[in-house]
């Protein structure tokens, strides 16, 4: 059997399944590799079903892109189905995650990063300036809720606005100092961490 014994017809996604299901339990790789590549590109095979099948046929690609896409978006957005689809572990993997994340940018949002003065005349007004700036900015951008901004996002966002209190000097070290501690970046060291432990724990079940 070979790619082109397979009808070049679009299936519907439980075609697929049912394929990948048949070509799994016979051991029929082209069969499972055909149903997976045709799946992977379906623009209605929601997230959690994606989870579901990472985690019955262990394709691990799947997991990095569904896992880290469902981290921006809202739990209850899924559904009561849709949470019912994705496995045990995997959904509490999430919650936990996203819990960790939200915890990270609420304080961001509340502690502002110190401002760092250059070569300034001005250091207090520039202070001022650098407070507000990330509180009418990335704070608002950190605890939106609606919308997910991603931390490149928000990085973008500080470093093309322009506070006219804040001489360019202070701005631009303040700006540097908050990409060298990279706390906007921590929450991708968290769903990173996340990966790793379900990886594990997917392939030794």
């Amino acid at each position: 059997m070979s790619e082109s014994d397979i009808s070049p017809n679009k299936e519907s996604v439980s075609a697929l399944v049912s394929l990948l299901t048949m070509s799994t339990v016979f051991d029929v790789s082209v069969g499972k590799s055909y149903a997976i590549n045709q799946l992977e590109t379906r623009p209605d095979l929601d997230l959690p079903t994606k989870l579901q099948l990472c985690y019955r046929f262990k394709i691990l690609p799947w997991l990095t892109l569904a896992f880290r896409e469902l981290v921006s978006l809202p739990i209850k957005g899924l559904g009561p189905m849709g949470i019912a689809k994705i496995p045990t572990y995997i959904l509490h993997a999430l919650i936990q995650v996203k819990h960790q994340i939200s915890t990270h940018r609420l304080t961001l949002a509340a502690v502002v990063p110190p401002t760092m003065a250059g070569m300034c005349h001005t250091p207090l007004t520039c202070a001022d300036g650098w407070d507000t700036g990330w509180t009418t900015g990335p704070a608002e951008m950190l605890r939106h809720p609606d919308i997910f901004y991603s931390s490149w996002d928000i990085l973008a966002q500080l470093e093309s606005v322009e506070i006219p209190q804040v001489c360019s000097d202070c701005w631009e070290s303040s700006v540097i100092n908050v990409k060298e501690t990279g706390c906007l970046l921590m929450e991708n060291g968290f769903v990173e961490d996340k990966f790793e432990e379900l990886r594990a724990w997917l392939m030794s079940h």
